[in-house]
């Protein structure tokens, strides 16, 4: 994954909203779900819960 996807999905397992992430990144919220899309295929999940879980498994 990307830096930025890692930091997206990072903020996520915060409990953020997207417009929370978009807020602490200086990001659109369009690329906040941008960012999420391409790290719930890389990470092969459907949905938010799925990508913290696998995604911090990964990252650590």
């Amino acid at each position: 994954m990307s830096h930025r996807e890692i930091e997206v999905v990072r903020l996520l397992a915060e409990g953020r909203s997207n417009r929370a992430i978009a807020e602490a990144l200086y990001l659109s919220e369009a690329t906040v779900k941008t960012h999420l899309v391409r790290a719930y295929r890389k990470l092969r999940v459907g949905n938010r819960a799925a990508a913290v879980c696998r995604g911090l498994l990964g990252l650590t």
